[in-house]
């Protein structure tokens, strides 16, 4: 904070955005990815002090705005925590072009949606006429081989993977906003994040397409696979090649299908937010779920967030038994399929082990097998235990 000549003070802010929303006025900083909901006034007050104005007839317009005096103090700090304001000496940083903002552009260009389209179009007439270029289960099984189907679909799903994140982030940085990646976890799920909070600096109608912009890259790719593999279908070229491709394009099925899983907070979930005009709706339901359920155990419930909008309140009531019956969902198909094939492949290398006659490839194949399923549950725990250790440090070091 700095004393100007009259003995009054002001305060520098960084560059911020401001969108309207329902609830008030999102006021942010997208290098940061600092967010917060201010109501009118204050996003007028923050207007002010950003343009100059003295703290002291900030707080005198804010008085005969609102008819009630503002807490200064709590004011600023709130700001501050927020990281909106410039320290002294700190000097605002030149603005940088987002790298990649070209390619975005191209990427979702007119010309780029008509080859997207012809593509599309193309892979469904192929599976009209060919029934067997069709997505099925049996895709899976390109080989006899254990091995060969977790190491290879793991292998070809990584660059799949990083194509659908990298459509989320060009879809962001057309629109000239920063984007990361990272590793999470959905349920007993491992997942490939990209994370957009700078969306919150635009507004809602221009969210969409970076929310639906993955299922967009699956679809092609989807597209892609099934059109190479009906090429090289009858060419001379061993069967496990176009096998393998549907093998990549089922995978991208099924990347799409659990997109619709939207309780476990998929692309989709964000799209339907977003048309819902909620921001913490996840975040609510769980509270007002467990709040339920502690009653029932006739156990006091924590004290809900006062910042929790009335419209993410109302929406949780209605999202509630979604979101239990979609967990109830996908604990089931655990149960009525996974925890079946699960023990099927135990079988079969229980089998391998004990078997008389089991040749030395098919040891080793088995081996291989379960060491890779090991290292994939390992890898959901660990995130599980990191994303545990991680929030515990959040609640710690939260303010009271």
């Amino acid at each position: 904070m700095a004393t100007t000549a009259s003995g009054r003070n002001t305060v520098r802010l960084h560059r911020l955005t401001m969108v309207a929303e329902d609830d008030g006025i999102m006021v942010g900083r997208p290098e940061t990815g600092s967010y917060a909901v201010f109501p009118e006034e204050g996003a007028q007050a923050l207007r002010m002090l950003g343009a100059g104005t003295p703290v002291s007839t900030m707080a005198e317009w804010y008085q005969q705005a609102c008819g009630e005096q503002l807490d200064v103090e709590d004011f600023l700090g709130t700001i501050e925590e927020l990281g909106f304001v410039r320290a002294e000496g700190e000097e605002e940083p030149a603005g940088t072009p987002v790298r990649w903002q070209r390619l975005g552009r191209w990427a979702f260009s007119w010309p780029a949606w008509l080859c997207y389209l012809a593509l599309t179009a193309a892979a469904l007439a192929a599976m009209v006429r060919r029934p067997s270029l069709r997505p099925s289960y049996h895709d899976v099984f390109f080989t006899d081989h254990l091995v060969l189907i977790p190491v290879v679909l793991t292998a070809t799903q990584i660059p799949c993977v990083l194509l659908h994140e990298g459509y989320h982030a060009l879809s962001g940085r057309r629109l000239g906003l920063p984007s990361t990646l990272s590793i999470g976890r959905r349920l007993y799920y491992l997942v490939a994040e990209t994370r957009l909070d700078s969306l919150y600096s635009v507004p809602r109608n221009r969210r969409y397409l970076p929310f639906c912009a993955g299922i967009l890259a699956d679809v092609l790719q989807v597209s892609a696979f099934t059109l190479l593999s009906a090429a090289l279908h009858g060419r001379g070229i061993p069967p496990w090649c176009p096998a393998l491709c549907l093998a990549v394009s089922f995978s991208c099925v099924i990347r799409i299908v659990w997109q619709f899983m939207f309780y476990l907070r998929t692309d989709l979930y964000f799209v339907m937010t977003n048309a819902l005009r909620c921001s913490d709706l996840d975040v609510v339901t769980r509270f007002q779920l467990r709040t339920f359920f502690l009653r029932l155990l006739r156990r006091t419930p924590p004290e809900p967030d006062a910042e929790w909008s009335d419209r993410d309140r109302a929406m949780a009531r209605v999202y509630a038994p979604v979101m239990v019956a979609g967990y109830g969902f996908s604990l089931g198909s655990l149960l009525w399929a996974g925890l079946p094939t699960t023990l099927h492949f135990c079988t079969l290398i229980a089998n391998r082990f004990t078997g008389p006659h089991t040749s030395l490839g098919a040891l080793l194949d088995a081996a291989s097998f379960l060491g890779l399923t090991l290292l994939e549950f390992g890898l959901v725990g660990y995130v599980a235990l990191r994303d545990r250790r991680a929030g515990r440090t959040t609640t710690q070091g939260a303010p009271s």
